[in-house]
């Protein structure tokens, strides 16, 4: 019987194409693009929570449309599968920083064999998905503190930020338009 992670994968990799994957990774190479450098970090900085003097309980600063671009700009371009899988696993930073330090002690793993030991992890089913992806996995975790703000931000706005999504893929799309 086939684990869960597997099927995960398999799922993906059945709806991901060559260009879709190939994609995917030259992408995951851009993520901390600098051109929102500046802009990204203004985000960070709204999206991580304030102290509430009164009660001691975290704020979230609600972001606005701007700065949810600025945030999914690094990856609204990479595929359906991908894109849900890291933003799920935005919401679990640490367990990015396990993945990636076990990925690096475990690199002479491949395939299948990859497969069925990250299977046996307690890991987000995400997290798993991403070492499959290692280029992204790694980005993800050295740019901690904006992948807890596209974590923070799919808790709390959900709706919000897939819009910026949107918004972001269809300024791509217009953008090449005009290029033709």
């Amino acid at each position: 019987m086939l684990s869960v992670f597997s099927e995960v994968i398999h799922g993906i990799q059945d709806i991901m194409t060559l260009a879709q994957k190939c994609l995917a990774i030259a992408l995951s190479f851009h993520l901390p693009l600098a051109a929102f450098r500046g802009e990204i970090a203004g985000a960070q900085q709204l999206a991580l929570p304030a102290a509430n003097e009164a009660s001691g309980q975290d704020e979230y600063a609600v972001l606005g449309a701007d700065e949810l671009d600025a945030l999914v700009a690094p990856i609204a371009l990479y595929p359906d599968a991908l894109l849900a899988q890291v933003i799920g696993a935005a919401t679990f930073p640490d367990q990015l920083l396990d993945a990636q330090g076990w990925l690096k002690q475990n690199s002479s793993l491949k395939d299948k064999a990859l497969a069925n030991a990250v299977d046996q992890q307690d890991w987000d089913p995400s997290i798993k998905a991403l070492t499959q992806f290692p280029t992204v996995l790694e980005d993800l975790a050295k740019n901690l503190a904006w992948t807890s703000a596209l974590g923070e931000a799919s808790a709390m706005q959900q709706q919000d930020l897939m819009a910026a999504v949107q918004r972001m893929r269809r300024a791509e799309r217009n953008s090449r338009a005009a290029d033709r």
